[in-house]
């Protein structure tokens, strides 16, 4: 009888403490140096990625400047532009490596300077250079 009473009070104690371990609160969200808002400074077509010049008259000669580029908890978004619409999203990690996808399944790699300048190149069948500052820099 008293091995039954021993075997049901662990159970019961093993019970109890599990909802305390699930119930444990959510991390509070990331801040990175790289959070805040970003200006567009420049778009320039380099090419096309089969590297022949002639071809480049499928690419849009977009020569502007892009919009704001918003990073928050090194989550970065972009909300297009007329060339590319569409949300670009993706992330930057704590060396300020940025990379994003569009919904066609296009990609910037940029890399944020000490500056708080994005430089990145957008490529999909053409590429172009995207240049951003940080606002407040």
């Amino acid at each position: 009888m008293l091995d039954r009473t021993i075997v049901l009070g662990t159970i019961a104690a093993c019970m109890l403490a599990t909802p305390v371990a699930a119930q444990a609160p959510a991390p509070a969200p990331t801040t990175t140096a790289f959070d805040g808002t970003y200006a567009g400074v420049s778009w320039t077509l380099q090419g096309t990625m089969e590297g022949n010049p002639n071809e480049t008259r499928a690419c849009t000669a977009y020569n502007g400047q892009p919009g704001p580029l918003m990073i928050a908890g090194g989550v970065a978004r972009y909300n297009g532009s007329s060339l590319r619409p569409g949300t670009w999203e993706g992330s930057v990690n704590a060396q300020g490596v940025l990379v994003m996808h569009t919904p066609y399944g296009s990609r910037l790699d940029a890399q944020i300077d000490g500056r708080g300048t994005v430089t990145g190149r957008f490529t999909g069948f053409c590429s172009w250079q995207l240049v951003w500052q940080k606002e407040g820099k």
